[in-house]
């Protein structure tokens, strides 16, 4: 055995080493040296501290991203992925010239080629904070005949933080609040946004809070009659001759459930000691359930009375103003009470105005009288706004036959239809009466 490995030593040493070489060559060709190209690595600040603690903030001017070339065997090289690559620079060593060297972590079997850029560039700026008032914009409108109220955000101030030159450019603190299509309160949560005057987000500003939580209040409108109904009674001897309230219709504001029970406004108002016209300011809160008031505006209105003095009026009537109706054939008519006939009315000043003579058209009905002495009623026309104080007054008439060649003593059929009275054409609004 010992003669086996000690024969030829030379030769066996000089294979061995022979073969080395041959193996080395072939790793050589198989396993090449070669380069590869990183891009946009992220660089790594250390010691950010030394500058913020100082109050100062730190803008990037160049060197945020590294691209790097590494070199090695292919072997290596090939399994190595941006990921591994660590490139920092320490804020310790920051240069008079505000510049730091990026450094890439050694990799064993790896060389750094190139790295470009070689230094990062930064400048520092004054941090500066403040307080500032949230404001709110509407995204959407409520349903058709819903309104919104001034928005509850919580809070409603924020702190920022950031580079003077940043702030400056912050113009308002605003959040968004969604109440498209709503009925009801709107309670929801708004993203805070840093805006500039054209309206684009301010970005490197620390906010101490990113939301707000909200409530919008959802009020439905509602347009109703404002109605009028008195109460108590005007002094003897006086007549409510109109009343009316300014305005007419009013829009209301309140909850959905509140306002939808609501038809129309009915003010109560008192005639008691009223004797002239009076306009009476009355507040609608009297009669507005509690939620619901009137909408941009007071709650007050305005009711007016008008209020006349009661008087009376004496008409003389005539016999010849009395006017036949339906005079029987072959018959003539006397009137046998010839003394005037006196009628008192009691009303207002200007409906006793219109109340004349020809006005009340006085006439008889002689309808189905046969011949002789007949006792019949004097039918007069007036106004319903008017009262016929005295009783309705009795014609004592006689009826006789015709002789041959006879005229109808002292009236025919209307009669009394001779010229009319001017005034009686004026416009009346209450509805006459036929006695």
């Amino acid at each position: 055995m010992g003669n086996v490995f000690t024969r030829n030593v030379g030769w066996k040493i000089a294979s061995i080493v022979i073969a080395f070489f041959v193996w080395f060559a072939i790793i050589r060709v198989e396993d090449p040296y070669i380069t590869k190209d990183f891009k946009h690595i992220p660089v790594k600040v250390l010691n950010e501290e030394v500058i913020t603690s100082k109050n100062q903030y730190i803008n990037f001017i160049e060197g945020q991203y590294v691209d790097v070339t590494l070199g090695g065997k292919r072997t290596i090289i090939e399994r190595f992925n941006k990921d591994d690559i660590i490139a920092t620079v320490d804020m310790q060593y920051l240069s008079f010239t505000d510049s730091l060297v990026i450094d890439i972590k050694p990799i064993e079997g790896i060389t750094v080629v190139k790295k470009s850029p070689n230094d990062m560039r930064i400048s520092r700026e004054n941090v500066k904070s403040e307080s500032r008032k949230i404001t709110y914009e509407f995204e959407g409108n409520p349903k058709e005949s819903y309104i919104h109220l001034d928005p509850i955000i919580t809070p409603n101030t924020v702190e920022i933080e950031g580079p003077e030159s940043k702030m400056a450019q912050v113009h308002e603190v605003r959040v968004t609040l969604g109440i498209d299509g709503a009925t009801n309160d709107v309670t929801s949560v708004g993203k805070i946004r840093l805006l500039d005057k054209e309206g684009n987000e301010v970005s490197d500003i620390d906010k101490s809070i990113e939301e707000v939580s909200y409530q919008v209040p959802i009020r439905k409108l509602k347009e109703v009659s404002v109605l009028v109904k008195t109460t108590g009674s005007l002094p003897s001897g006086y007549k409510l001759t109109g009343s009316e309230v300014i305005p007419k219709k009013v829009t209301l504001i309140g909850t959905e459930s509140a306002i939808d029970k609501i038809s129309n406004l009915v003010l109560e108002v008192p005639l008691n000691n009223v004797t002239s016209d009076v306009d009476k300011e009355i507040s609608l809160a009297t009669v507005l359930p509690v939620g619901v008031s009137r909408y941009q505006n007071t709650n007050m209105v305005t009711v007016k009375l008008n209020v006349d003095k009661v008087q009376e009026k004496e008409v003389t009537i005539l016999t010849h103003d009395i006017s036949i109706e339906r005079l029987p054939e072959n018959l003539n008519i006397s009137i046998v009470n010839t003394e005037d006939i006196k009628v008192t009315f009691r009303g207002i000043l200007e409906d006793l105005s219109r109340i004349t003579v020809y006005s009340l058209n006085p006439t008889i009905n002689l309808n189905n009288l046969e011949e002789g002495r007949h006792e019949v009623t004097l039918n007069l026309t007036y106004p319903r706004s008017v009262e016929l104080v005295t009783e309705i007054p009795k014609v004592v008439i006689e009826l006789t036959k015709q002789d041959q060649g006879d005229v109808t003593e002292n009236i025919q059929d209307n009669a009394g239809d001779i010229g009319e009275d001017t005034e009686s054409n004026e416009p009346v609004d209450d509805t006459p009466v036929n006695n």
